[in-house]
């Protein structure tokens, strides 16, 4: 969210990677009584004994009733089929295996550098099988405080996960990029779309009373940053690096983001970009936006250019989205939050995860599901809204009392499943004062990016394990 997520800075300083691919996108795991634990790999979270049984029924109520197995604060990362048919997780809090596609899984080992003296570096993200067979790792830790502080890691292992070289940089140094998901192309090359913030993280205005409690809502809707992406890649199985066509070379548009009306409309952030690969060297990435929609950019040829970023028919908040293509079919299967206009301006932006599959390479999209909602009767279809900035109102009507939040999607497979990850939290942890007393802390020079205090409420991963048939019915 998978994956860590330096976008949601501020609301990891409350929440301390849904995600992905969240994810999942820096995710936290929290309990009511608990401190605030920073994460940069997808999250390690507390036994699911520590929920309070009100909260896991709220999250049952919300996913559908084919779900296979329902985990909450289970220690799980992102996940591959190993050799050997079973299914592999591998997080900041080590590794570890289930034999029946995610329903149990043995407790976690830590992993261990070749030489065997020290543990894995916290921050893994992702993990890929590579053309060779082996595995590769991708890593995001950062230190948004340091100049040039932010930075995307590799590392390769040869024995199922186990041990792992050194990870060292992806790319040219000084790029202060964030990665939010990865793929190995049949080629065998890796792909890393990466995404830049410049400017500042402002205060958040959007706000609105959840039970008797002022929240945040809103997600960087008042922001003074703008971000753009583009793309790492290997062939070499990452022994080397190479940005994609024209980044950094002026005037070539090797950097992505949304432009309208050839600038007249204005220019637009784009960032924590998902990819899949559509045929062999057609890839598709999409990105979050502040548009009402997904944006999409594709590459004909294997990921060494893009064509400049043009929105989907997807209704979406701002919001990071799951994208993937399902083993053995030529089908891509898409996780969102899907949201229309009138409810990114109430403030529930990120109350509703839908699903679509395309089966014309990401031209259009259908079957469309819900993986998450406030109920299971829920609207499945959101009319997209105009192109034009949506955001949550300064002073937003008063929300549902039992309303949760899923985001930050991230989705693997597993033989005939899918098993969806994402961050799911009772909005009492977006708390309007202890998230202004956090942002007035990191602000101040020197300040600590994390405010250390309890707060209410839980917050923590959800992963849901669903049969692919599922999304097709």
């Amino acid at each position: 969210m998978t994956g860590g997520k330096f976008f949601d800075t501020l609301l990891a300083m409350l929440n301390s990677h849904i995600s992905r691919r969240d994810a999942l996108k820096t995710l936290l795991v929290g309990t009511a009584a608990g401190s605030l634990l920073p994460s940069l790999s997808l999250p390690a979270a507390e036994p699911a004994s520590v929920f309070d049984p009100k909260f896991e029924s709220l999250v049952r109520a919300r996913i559908p009733e084919e779900s296979l197995f329902l985990h909450l604060g289970k220690t799980l990362g992102s996940m591959i089929e190993m050799k050997d048919g079973n299914l592999l997780s591998v997080s900041g809090a080590g590794r570890c295996t289930s034999p029946d596609g995610g329903e149990t899984w043995t407790e976690p080992e830590a992993m261990r550098h070749v030489d065997g003296q020290k543990k894995v570096r916290d921050g893994l993200q992702q993990v890929l099988r590579l053309k060779s067979g082996a595995l590769g790792a991708l890593f995001g830790p950062y230190d948004e405080k340091k100049r040039y502080g932010l930075v995307t890691q590799f590392a390769r292992s040869d024995d199922e996960g186990k041990t792992w070289s050194q990870a060292l940089p992806i790319g040219e140094p000084y790029s202060n990029a964030v990665m939010h998901d990865a793929i190995v192309t049949s080629s065998g090359r890796i792909v890393v779309p990466v995404y830049k913030l410049i400017g500042k993280v402002a205060r958040e205005k959007g706000r609105a009373f959840y039970r008797d409690t002022l929240v945040r809502v809103g997600h960087h809707s008042y922001e003074l940053f703008f971000t753009y992406c583009w793309v790492y890649y290997s062939d070499d199985e990452g022994r080397t690096w190479h940005a994609n066509k024209g980044k950094g070379v002026w005037g070539t548009g090797g950097e992505l983001f949304v432009t309208l009306d050839h600038g007249a409309g204005g220019h637009y952030r784009c960032n924590e970009p998902v990819t899949a690969e559509v045929s062999p060297g057609h890839l598709l990435m999409f990105f979050r936006t502040p548009l009402g929609r997904l944006y999409q950019s594709w590459s004909r040829d294997d990921g060494t250019s893009w064509s400049l970023p043009e929105p989907t028919a997807l209704a979406s908040s701002l919001a990071p989205a799951a994208l993937d293509r399902i083993p053995g079919s030529d089908d891509l299967l898409v996780i969102w939050n899907q949201h229309s206009a009138d409810e990114i301006a109430r403030g529930r932006q990120r109350f509703r995860l839908s699903s679509a599959i395309s089966q014309d390479g990401g031209v259009t999209w259908k079957h469309r599901k819900n993986v998450f909602a406030q109920d299971r009767g829920d609207r499945t279809y959101v009319e997209p809204p105009p192109i034009q900035a949506h955001r949550a109102m300064e002073y937003a009507p008063k929300l549902p009392p039992d309303d949760l939040i899923g985001t930050y999607p991230w989705v693997d497979f597993w033989k005939d499943r899918a098993i969806i990850h994402y961050r799911c939290e009772e909005l009492s942890r977006l708390n309007w004062a202890a998230y202004n007393r956090a942002y007035d802390r990191a602000t101040q020079e020197g300040g600590e990016p994390l405010d250390n205090q309890p707060l209410p409420g839980v917050s923590t991963t959800a992963t849901v394990g669903l049969p692919i048939s599922w999304f097709y019915t």
